[in-house]
């Protein structure tokens, strides 16, 4: 609005001002007249309409903008008067813009944008390469207040606190931001906003497990004035990171992948120690975690060139520091796939965790070690990702890699090694001895369910036209899924003679009773079968990691309900345990059904018991929404359900089913 009309020889400056120092030097302060709009990828302002004593312009911006909170103020300008006094006249968030080809985020398919910049909902997938399993995550990207918290984490990083000028000045380029808010969502070395935690011990904090989305954690961090949220592990920093980066605008997925090299010496060899029983050492460095979850974003490479256009990997767990920071990335997805590992950033870590070789050792009492032969052992299986517009799991392993023992996959690893200047000199790919006369492998014979017995079946064949003997040494853990043993269920031997070419197969019972005190809340049982031939120097180690199943929940709710009105969702929960559940509490919440943490104590449930429990839930947003529930005692810990609903304005719906 205007206070008079506008004179023919006036016009009207626009002044957008960002940071604490704002300067046109900078791009951090802009200053444009009406009618200037060169462009659509330039600062301009479009007459749309004008009245006596007001106007409506578009405004433009440069498509490579800095991106964040601006201050609008606008003067009336005289040709030949002195300069005009600004008047402030209100704010605006700026972000990246995938829908604009010239911005660095450009994402050029709409179904892509709609999954990778708009979905507020997905699933992460995890457990190990043979149990693929899968958590609901909500990113709530777009819930009030949640942009505002994501500008303010940028605002507390230590490139803000070192030069606030500089840092505001580069929020122009997706691979800054991405790099700062790596280093942010930790707080290991700053102010972040997550916690890591990965002694199975949450006494002082939330388990990683119970959490269901990103919203709560965000906002406790700001509602806290900044005090880190206690806990996370990968995959809710990677949930976490998906958020804040899709609320800004740049295209973002979530990437598990299994068998995940961390490869502390930098040599591209996974060594992996392991004791004369078998059983896995912990004191090592280098580990073989089950799964690893990490993110990737989708923007151009101008410090690179457009062959490392595209997908970016970024790591936001504090494993490791970059530049002296707990931060990691971004590194080219094409990059990591070829072997260009001198490239920034942190491509080398990248490259290991998904291709390093690996190694295995059996470490005996008299000092001496021997290789030995593990033919499971692979890194970076099954790369996997949410499909665009469902919950498939999509493969995207060619996405970071050759098809081992390609000849271009061993091209790329020989690459790869003689730009790793020379960290671990002379040492080449080898197959270890062994493998010749046996070979092993370790099955199920059921789904494995918590709470439940299960038996692990051992396979072992004589490769060789004549007898031998096998002496075979069995340990079973519970692991974290990092690979570290928590704790000895059962630990066996068994000696057995096989004839020429013969396989002969037995059980390896695991009872409930062994394990039930042991478990992680991951629920991992890890067997190690260290198989050697007698009379020869060939051995075998036979390895599986168990995820247990954790019992169902039953979860009614309506296909359809209408907003802002009542509705019942109905959970049954049943104890299958032959022994009582004790400290039972049950949770509830869905982004755009409930306002907040639904929470209730159930009592206790002696075995076979089942307890039946009714919510009201008023919804507050239209579409497909999804009802997550959570339950704990002391026996199970964050057994999961979801359930979905179609949320309309009306009875009047589309007859097309709800999306599972």
């Amino acid at each position: 609005m205007l206070n008079r009309p506008l004179q023919a020889e006036e016009n009207i400056l626009f002044i957008f001002e960002t940071g604490p120092s704002p300067s046109e030097t900078s791009k951090t302060k802009v200053v444009f007249p009406l009618f200037r709009a060169e462009n659509l990828q330039s600062w301009g302002a479009i007459l749309t309409s004008i009245k006596s004593t007001s106007i409506t312009v578009t405004i433009n911006s440069h498509s490579d903008a800095v991106i964040g909170r601006y201050i609008l103020s606008v003067a009336v300008q005289c040709r030949g008067s002195d300069k005009p006094l600004p008047h402030q006249i209100g704010a605006l968030n700026l972000l990246f813009n995938p829908w604009l080809q010239g911005d660095a985020v450009f994402m050029a398919e709409e179904d892509q944008r709609q999954e990778y910049v708009m979905n507020e909902q997905g699933v992460i997938f995890q457990g190990s390469d043979e149990d693929i399993t899968s958590i609901n995550w909500e990113y709530n990207q777009f819930e009030r207040n949640i942009l505002d918290i994501c500008l303010v984490i940028l605002d507390r990083s230590q490139n803000y606190k070192k030069d606030p000028a500089l840092d505001v000045s580069q929020r122009n380029d997706p691979l800054y931001v991405c790099r700062v808010l790596s280093a942010m969502m930790n707080s290991k070395g700053d102010d972040g906003v997550l916690e890591e935690n990965w002694s199975d011990d949450y006494i002082n904090g939330a388990s990683p497990s119970s959490w269901n989305g990103s919203m709560n954690i965000l906002k406790s961090w700001y509602y806290s004035k900044f005090k880190p949220v206690k806990y996370g592990q990968c995959w809710v920093y990677a949930g976490m990171l998906c958020t804040v980066l899709r609320s800004l605008g740049i295209p973002t997925r979530v990437i598990t992948h299994f068998n995940s090299g961390q490869d502390k010496n930098a040599n591209l060899f996974i060594d992996l120690q392991y004791k004369s029983q078998g059983s896995r050492q912990n004191d090592q460095e280098d580990q073989l975690w089950n799964f690893h979850v990490w993110n990737e974003a989708y923007f151009k490479r101008r410090d690179l060139g457009k062959s490392y256009n595209g997908w970016q990997v970024i790591d936001s767990t504090p494993l490791k520091r970059s530049d002296g920071v707990y931060q990691c990335g971004p590194a080219p997805l094409t990059a990591i796939k070829e072997g260009d590992i001198n490239l920034n950033y942190d491509v080398k870590y990248m490259f290991a965790s998904v291709n390093a070789d690996v190694a295995c050792w059996i470490y005996y009492r008299n000092g001496t070690k021997k290789q030995v032969s593990n033919n499971a052992k692979e890194t970076g299986k099954f790369i996997s990702t949410k499909a665009i517009g469902s919950n498939d799991r999509v493969d995207v392993t060619n996405n970071y890699k050759y098809a081992k023992g390609s000849e271009t996959e061993i091209k790329v690893f020989e690459k790869a090694l003689k730009l790793s200047k020379g960290s671990f000199v002379g040492r080449t790919r080898e197959k270890p001895r062994g493998g010749n006369i046996l070979f092993g492998r370790c099955t199920l014979d059921q789904i494995a369910t918590f709470g439940q017995d299960f038996n692990l079946i051992l396979s072992l064949k004589n490769l060789t036209p004549d007898s031998i003997n096998v002496t075979v040494y069995i340990n079973t853990s519970a692991i974290l899924y990092t690979g570290r043993q928590r704790h000895t269920i059962w630990t066996g031997g068994k000696f057995l003679s096989l004839g020429p070419n013969l396989e002969k197969r037995f059980s390896i019972p695991v009872k409930y009773g062994q394990y039930s005190k042991h478990m992680t809340d991951n629920g991992v049982i890890c067997m190690t079968a260290l198989c050697e031939v007698e009379g020869t120097e060939e051995r075998i180690l036979v390895e599986r990691n168990v995820s247990l199943v954790k019992p169902p929940l039953s979860i009614t709710l309506p296909d359809k309900a209408i907003i802002n009105q009542e509705s019942n969702a109905n959970i049954v929960i049943v104890n299958p345990l032959l022994e009582t559940l004790n400290s039972c509490i049950l949770w509830v919440e869905g982004y755009g059904l409930t306002d907040k943490i639904l929470k209730k104590e159930v009592p206790s449930l002696k075995p076979g018991q089942s307890s039946e429990h009714n919510f009201v839930i008023t919804p507050m947003k239209t579409g497909v929404r999804t009802l997550l529930v959570n339950f704990s005692c002391d026996k199970i810990q964050n057994m999961k359900g979801s359930g979905k609903i179609l949320i309309t304005y009306s009875q009047e719906v589309s007859d097309s089913p709800v999306p599972t």
